[in-house]
């Protein structure tokens, strides 16, 4: 399970619901502490997020904050050019993202696209490369055919729809979903090593990670 720190508080994504939970100063030191090697949380607070649903009894996934790299760079903000995405990829793209997060839900859409990436890594040895420059120029490749394509801009269909681009040309971008408080704000995009491939790079960095997929 992953959150994102904002100071003393932490927010975690909720795929099934589709929404963010603040976790306030106790709660968000309980996680942390459940975070360590040895956990030191009280039981009242690790019962309170039993009850929450935020956390479940017996082994599961790892629990810490997001890693990300800080993003440093912008695919879209230089004079390099890109292509290799037709139009009719990036719009089958979106439209397939746009249809599984509105019939199936966040949650199983997640579910789906983590498992075309892992398809795409056992077609190349089960792994996917890093590869900053092949990412960046489809990355501008795919933002210069979403511009044909008639349907409203959404970040995360969007996203979901550049990553698997990416993933199918063995490229190993991540998803990230962040989080302003403050007021709340809430946005996704793709980024590979600290270069981010589907937005201006002030957009990305205003945001905390709180998932990556």
């Amino acid at each position: 399970m992953s959150y994102g720190v904002f100071g003393t508080r932490a927010v975690l994504l909720d795929l099934v619901t589709d929404r963010y939970l603040l976790l306030g100063e106790a709660e968000a030191a309980a996680l942390a502490a459940l975070a360590k090697p040895d956990p030191s949380a009280s039981p009242a607070l690790v019962n309170a997020l039993l009850a929450r649903r935020i956390i479940v009894e017996g082994a599961g996934s790892v629990i810490a904050p997001v890693d990300q790299p800080r993003p440093l760079a912008s695919a879209l903000e230089t004079l390099d050019g890109g292509g290799g995405v037709s139009t009719l990829e990036a719009s089958l793209s979106c439209i397939r993202a746009i249809l599984s997060i509105r019939t199936m839900g966040l949650a199983r859409t997640i579910m789906r696209a983590r498992a075309f990436r892992r398809r795409c890594e056992r077609r190349r040895d089960g792994r996917l490369v890093t590869d900053s420059g092949r990412a960046a120029f489809f990355a501008r490749g795919f933002a210069e055919a979403r511009i044909g394509v008639p349907l409203p801009r959404r970040c995360v269909p969007d996203s979901l729809a550049l990553a698997r681009c990416l993933w199918n040309r063995g490229i190993a971008a991540d998803v990230f979903f962040g989080v302003q408080l403050d007021p709340l704000l809430a946005h996704a995009w793709v980024q590979i090593d600290d270069v981010v491939l589907s937005d201006p790079l002030n957009i990305a960095a205003d945001y905390c990670p709180v998932f990556r997929l």
